[in-house]
């Protein structure tokens, strides 16, 4: 009986290496960036900056948990366009993903919340879409907000063929979000939230 059951996690590991064997390699585009800044608050906080940060954790950890990493942007002064952060195709080496790190911005300082938008008129929109509600559901168990999952038809979505997501992770107009954003500690958690989310949603 014992042999069987060892017999049968050996045949499970066996098949799991076959199916899941391929690389991954995680593409991170730091929203904005240079002279587009994207949202800012009184404080003078940019969104460009603070995602950048986040964008760096991201990278340190995906590195650590056996990703390969493709930065769109490394300073805080590149400007890039749509067509520089995006047209990412995939290949029979690595298995592709891409996440666009953004922080929203609203009239209202008490205004927070988390989204995440896929583009259904992309290749692997699918992919893109169960990675986006895995993120975003794993965001309001982080920072206790609430998390909507959009399609959207954003240029550097549906510009890709590997599975895409720009995740907003809060509001760079709020107080309490930007400080959770310079926490190291919540930095770490939002980061290695995405890192289970891609390794939970293959293809």
């Amino acid at each position: 009986m014992i042999k069987r059951i060892l017999i049968a996690i050996l045949a499970l590991l066996l098949t799991s290496t076959n199916t899941y064997s391929q690389k991954i390699k995680l593409i991170i585009d730091a929203g904005h960036g240079g002279k587009d800044f994207g949202a800012k608050n009184n404080a003078g906080d940019k969104e460009s900056d603070l995602c950048l940060v986040m964008a760096e954790v991201l990278q340190k950890y995906a590195l650590e948990n056996g990703m390969e990493v493709l930065m769109t942007r490394t300073k805080k002064e590149q400007t890039l366009t749509h067509e520089q952060r995006s047209g990412y195709k995939a290949d029979k080496i690595y298995k592709y993903y891409y996440i666009s790190l953004h922080m929203d911005k609203d009239k209202k300082a008490s205004t927070r919340g988390n989204k995440l938008y896929y583009c259904s008129k992309a290749v692997n929109s699918g992919v893109g879409m169960k990675l986006a509600e895995r993120i975003g559901k794993g965001l309001e168990k982080l920072n206790g907000n609430k998390s909507v999952t959009e399609d959207k038809d954003a240029v550097i979505l549906k510009r890709n063929t590997v599975p895409s997501v720009m995740v907003y992770y809060g509001h760079v107009t709020n107080p309490q979000d930007v400080k959770l954003a310079k926490d190291p500690a919540y930095q770490r958690e939002v980061c290695m939230l995405i890192i289970r989310s891609i390794m939970e949603t293959r293809y």
